[in-house]
């Protein structure tokens, strides 16, 4: 992790704040924009920061001994805003707080052994609902980093978490920023969280986020001592950028929701958790990019889930050059999320006669490129959740233009198709099921010796050079040209492109 210049010390009250080195250099240059997608923003324009403008929440009141410093460091956080921006500093120690808000070009900077600790259950003035860190008003250009690992938010979550398995109490989110843009939030550790960790705004406001080299840890859904509902880092909004992060949860460890739009996801580390997910709640949800992953037991790989009640057109999503062991479902792709494979007759539900309206999940134009599985062997014997591919659409709504592409699996368990078609297989597609010791091979004419169960579904196996032909000409936007890897091309040069589902040739 990138570590500030000049470490923090741990000031008395009345005495002359040092000021903290501050750079965004690192971040310009990591952007790692896909090609016809807009840039996400950093913050701009904050101040040079000098002792006059960084404000220590030492000199507010805060004390390590306090068992409530929320209204100290408001304070100091309200001083940074009245000063048209500033630093806000967390000395080393540990600071118990309740919900602070942050306002516009302020840095939020903790010291490295500092700990930022959200009061306990029982010890809070509102006990359910309220989130820990959030936007004062609709604020632009705002910072909040740590020193590396040692930069410490803390949830105090196990009660919580208690709580919520015996009666549904709400919990919060241990920093969201549901309004504003122009957001940073990079090397820090956030741990125990009551609800969901670092979530990035609310119905597709709180846009331009970028989150780097966050360590994120609770305990996993399956411990003795279980989180629930922690997912690492949520997404309701559009241009995102997350890289270099590790995340040890009891949920989703990255989930993009609805209106999440121009999300690009990389080089980050998933341990416990639910996976690379998309949903349950989809509407307004495409062009998602999550790539260059690593998968250690994690519940889940690749995972798009929804219902019926809660989704729309799901397109141009992107999985790719990714790594997983002991996976338990590497790719789960399903229009009926909390319903398991058990619970779903294929041939009762194509009798159902469901309609389809404005919330019917429509997945279409999803590529999983150069993903390798292994490891998998057993998690529970007699559960068919499990399987290395799971697509389950619609009767109403096929799953549809699903490419795999140089994909290779190994898992106990095979592969079950419902309700999809158009799905692809090319360039050297494997797949092995080790309870039977059954694979198949690129040169095979099928997937019949690993497929588990199918209906209404139809696919080609390594039958074509090249598949990325419709995978990212959505129909409502058939003019546009795209290039081999599904990327827009806004002015293409000399190659090979899409245009309207069809290959074009630009000398």
């Amino acid at each position: 992790m990138m570590m500030a210049t000049v470490l923090c010390l741990v000031c008395s009250t009345g005495l002359t704040a040092q000021v903290i080195s501050f750079s965004m250099d690192e971040e310009a240059a990591s952007k790692n924009t896909p090609e016809g997608w807009n840039e996400v923003q950093l913050p701009k324009d904050l101040p040079t920061f000098t002792e006059s403008n960084t404000f220590y929440i030492t000199n507010y009141g805060a004390s390590t001994t306090s068992a409530d410093n929320t209204t100290a460091i408001q304070n100091a956080l309200n001083a940074a805003k009245n000063a048209g921006g500033g630093m806000v500093v967390i000395p080393a120690g540990e600071w118990l707080s309740n919900t602070i808000k942050v306002g516009s070009k302020t840095v939020l900077h903790l010291c490295a052994g500092a700990t930022l600790k959200w009061l306990a259950y029982g010890d809070r003035s509102t006990t359910e609902g309220n989130n820990f860190i959030i936007n004062n008003g609709a604020p632009t250009d705002v910072v909040i980093e740590g020193e590396g690992n040692t930069s410490i938010i803390e949830g105090q979550g196990g009660l919580w978490w208690q709580h919520y398995k015996d009666s549904g109490v709400k919990r919060g989110a241990m920093i969201r920023f549901g309004k504003g843009y122009r957001f940073l939030f990079r090397n820090f550790r956030m741990q125990n969280a009551p609800g969901t960790n670092l979530t990035i705004g609310q119905s597709g406001n709180g846009s331009h986020a970028t989150v780097h080299d966050i360590e994120i840890k609770n305990p996993s859904s399956s411990a003795s001592t279980p989180s629930h509902n922690t997912d690492g880092i949520p997404i309701w909004t559009q241009y995102v950028n997350i890289y270099n992060c590790m995340i040890d949860t009891g949920d989703d460890n990255v989930v993009t929701d609805s209106k999440a739009q121009y999300v690009h996801v990389w080089n980050c580390d998933f341990k416990a958790g639910h996976g690379a997910s998309l949903g349950s709640y989809t509407q307004d949800m495409h062009h998602i990019i999550y790539e260059g992953l690593t998968f250690d037991g994690t519940d889940s790989g690749f995972r798009l889930k929804s219902n019926n009640d809660r989704s729309g057109d799901v397109h141009d999503i992107i999985f790719r050059n990714c790594t997983m062991k002991n996976v338990a479902s590497p790719i789960s792709i399903t229009c009926w999320y909390d319903l398991s494979y058990d619970k779903l007759k294929p041939e009762t539900i194509a009798n159902t006669n469901t309609p389809k309206t404005a919330t019917t999940p429509v997945y279409h134009n999803i590529l999983i490129q150069n993903v390798t599985a292994t490891g998998y062997n057993n998690k529970n014997s007699n559960d068919k959740s499990y399987n290395g591919i799971y697509i389950y659409g619609r009767p109403e709504s096929y799953v549809y233009d699903v490419t795999f592409d140089n994909v290779q699996i190994s898992h106990k368990n095979g592969v079950r198709l419902f309700f999809c078609k158009d799905i692809k297989f090319i360039n050297g597609c494997t797949f092995t099921r080790t309870k039977d010791n059954k694979t198949v091979k690129a040169t095979d004419a099928d997937l019949s010796a690993v497929m588990e169960n199918s209906y209404e579904a139809t696919y080609s196996w390594n039958k074509e050079s090249s598949g990325i032909g419709q995978i990212f000409a959505p129909e409502h936007a058939s003019k546009n040209t795209y290039n081999l890897l599904g990327y827009q091309a806004n002015n293409p040069t000399k190659g090979i492109y899409i245009q309207n589902g069809k290959k074009i040739v630009i000398k």
